[in-house]
Order: structure tokens, then C-alpha cells, then sequence
């Protein structure tokens, strides 16, 4: 790989960390260039006031939402079509992913019930990251927000993403092995959107989403290895590309938080509870045992994978 290239890949992976950081993959992947401008990615603070993220005292926790905004509308006022909880300890280099099926049926912070991606699209990220406090009391420190096609670019511009896929299955349109797989966007996109081939449908969905996000975390640690001069370099061409009102200090400190976890100590699951049905909708009823979980995850940031109950990883 010429030297060009590996700066462009790591360019790209480091924007591709940003979307670990707060993108998200089922509503992130697509194919088309969007009829209008708008940022790949959009962070903002999720309270008013300076976090900081090396204290090893206080773990972050960010809520990566997938926007499902068409061309045309501002990312802001998709529903959020992919969710899941970072949760980051710095001095433990620890992490853990805790996925929410979009369906989920939840009170909406600012009023009535609901499935739990409607709430970005009547009261954007605030009210989203509000609606997931409520639901989890875990205290969100930051959100962030990409699109369909925003993201495809940045799984083109690394060459696509590796995922260790634990299982097969047949997707819209193609077949997954298990296994190591490297996805390209199209397939990514098959992979993370899937829901009617998987045994246990949105929670299914949503943990295949984490799968891609485990992948990339892997593929910007390699890229970064390599080359760690090169950090201010690509983050600068990033931000080009990025609505943000967090000051630059604080994304630096959340870049290297992220450079610091080790893959195998970054755990995945979803919240575990049923299908169901209201008003003729498709929903999730949550189950209580989340309850303990979210306890656990938002004392210190992470739930070691032995204290994770089989049906909250259904891919396993």
C-alpha cells in the first residue's frame, strides 16, 4: 500500500472512529450521493457543561443515533433508525455497546409512547437523548448523528469493514458465512438493515449493527498503529465535515479515549425483550431484566461479557 493511499485509509478510518464514536450502521450505510449538502456527521454535547473525558474517575457515554433522513431534510429530522449506548472507561480501557431495537414501544420525553425512534424526529437529538435517560438512567455526555449515504462513503474509503460473523444467514441480497467477512457498503448495508432472515428479527438487527461497529473499532486500531503522527492531520480534514458545537480539545480527547480501548475488551449486546403488537404496529416490549444491566453499565461504563444474559447476544 503506497503511502498516499494509507493516509487517505487512515483519513478515512479516523472519520469512520467518529461514526464508532457517534455513527451508527443500519441507518448509516446507503448508496447514492444525497441531493443536498449536508454534514456527514453532526456531535454535539448531550449537557451543557466541559466533560473530562482522561478523569479516570467518571466513565462517557454517548448515544450513536443512524438517522433515516432522506434527501432533503436535515439528518435532525430522520427517525432514528439505529441506536446504541458507548459506554467508555478510560483507565479500564473498556467499552461496551448496548443496542436498542428501534421498535421499541417507550415514553417519549416530550410526551405520549411511542416506538423509541420516533423521538429525534419530533424533538431532535435533545429530545432522543432524553427519551434513552429516561428509559435507561444512563447519563448521556455526548450524541451523534449520521446518515444513508453519508456513511457509505467512509466503508468505500476503507476498503469496506471486517466483521467476525458469528453466524450465517441470507440477507436481501446475498447470503452472510460465518465467520470473517469483509462487507463492502452495499453489503453492509444488507447486513446491518436485515431484519425478516434473522432468527430473532429487530434484536437480531441490532446486534449485527454492533458487529459492524466492533469491526470498524478493530480496523481504526490497525490504521492508527500504523501511522499516529498522522492523528491532527486527518481529524482536521474530518471536521470539515462535521456540525459540531464541541470544542476541538474535547473531540481530540475523545479520539484517543477510543485509541486507547482494546477490541477484546469491548463487549456487545442488546436489550433483550419480546415482539409485539400496538395499534397495528410492529413493536418490542422491553423486558425488566435491561433493568440491571443499565445499572450496571452506568457505574462504570462497561458490563464484562460474563455478566451478559445469552438472549441479550442472539447472535451467539
Amino acid at each position: 500500500m503506497t503511502t498516499s493511499r494509507t493516509t487517505r485509509r487512515i483519513l478515512a478510518a479516523t472519520l469512520a472512529l467518529t461514526a464508532w464514536i457517534g455513527g451508527t450502521v443500519a441507518g448509516a450505510l446507503g448508496g447514492t450521493t444525497p441531493a443536498i449538502a449536508r454534514p456527514t456527521f453532526q456531535i454535539g454535547r448531550a449537557n451543557g457543561s466541559y466533560l473530562p473525558i482522561t478523569d479516570p474517575e467518571r466513565p462517557i457515554f454517548i448515544l450513536l443515533i443512524g438517522s433515516d433522513a432522506r434527501p432533503g431534510t436535515s439528518l435532525e429530522e430522520g427517525l432514528a433508525d439505529s441506536l446504541h449506548i458507548l459506554g467508555i472507561n478510560v483507565a479500564a480501557k473498556r467499552a461496551t455497546l448496548y443496542g436498542l431495537p428501534r421498535d421499541s414501544y417507550v415514553p417519549i420525553a416530550s410526551g405520549g409512547t411511542n416506538k423509541i425512534n420516533t423521538a429525534m424526529s419530533v424533538g431532535g437529538p435533545d429530545n432522543q437523548v432524553a427519551t434513552v435517560e429516561n428509559l435507561t438512567g444512563i447519563p448521556i455526555d455526548y450524541w451523534v448523528v449520521t446518515g444513508f449515504n453519508e456513511f457509505s462513503n467512509f466503508i468505500r474509503q476503507i476498503d469496506g469493514v471486517t466483521v467476525q460473523n458469528p453466524y450465517s444467514f441470507s440477507g436481501s441480497s446475498k447470503s452472510y458465512p460465518a465467520g470473517e467477512i469483509t462487507l463492502s457498503g452495499p453489503d453492509a448495508l444488507s447486513f446491518a438493515r436485515e431484519r425478516k432472515g434473522l432468527p430473532t428479527g429487530d434484536f437480531h438487527r441490532s446486534w449485527n449493527q454492533g458487529l459492524i461497529l466492533e469491526g470498524m473499532l478493530q480496523q481504526f486500531r490497525g490504521d492508527f498503529g500504523k501511522d499516529q503522527a498522522s492523528t491532527y492531520q486527518w481529524l482536521g480534514s474530518g471536521l470539515q465535515q462535521t456540525d459540531t458545537t464541541v470544542p476541538m480539545q474535547e473531540i481530540l480527547d475523545l479520539t484517543f479515549a477510543v485509541t486507547q480501548l482494546r477490541p477484546t475488551r469491548v463487549t456487545n449486546l442488546v436489550a433483550t425483550g419480546s415482539s409485539s403488537t400496538v395499534n397495528g404496529m410492529s413493536t418490542v416490549t422491553l423486558s425488566s431484566e435491561n433493568d440491571a444491566l443499565w445499572d450496571d453499565m452506568a457505574k462504570d461504563g462497561f458490563i464484562l461479557e460474563k455478566d451478559i444474559p445469552a438472549n441479550a447476544q442472539p447472535g451467539l
